[in-house]
């Protein structure tokens, strides 16, 4: 299965993907554009469900027609990515903070979830 983990922020919106059992950080996109952008990523990598910390409620009905919505909280998943990024620009590293929240939310939920069936590559939920 699919998933896409989502960190919200007033300026950007951060977006990661799993495939198997770990997460990545995928992209960050404007939040004014971010409903159509992750629209467009669901399509593209046939997400099967969307892990949302912090759920908008503008998000959540869009994307709830789409795919189911988790929403979990995300509590140090800012600081989290920020630790990983601490290598990077401080340019780069605001641009993908997000990006790396993001995947620290969708990592936190995987790793939480029921286990995952490496023979088969699906999660039981």
């Amino acid at each position: 299965m699919n998933y896409l983990g989502i960190d919200y922020g007033e300026v950007r919106v951060g977006v990661a993907l799993a495939t198997g059992p770990l997460a990545e950080p995928l992209t960050t996109v404007k939040t004014e554009k971010a409903i159509h952008s992750i629209k467009q990523l669901i399509s593209k990598h046939q997400i099967d469900a969307v892990v949302m910390g912090d759920c908008q409620e503008s998000f959540l009905n869009e994307l709830s027609n789409l795919v189911v919505v988790y929403c979990v909280d995300e509590t140090l998943s800012s600081h989290d990515a920020r630790q990983s990024l601490l290598h990077t620009t401080q340019k780069k590293r605001r641009v993908n903070e997000h990006a790396a929240a993001a995947a620290v939310i969708l990592q936190n939920w995987l790793d939480a979830s029921p286990s995952y069936d490496e023979q088969s590559e699906t999660r039981k939920i």
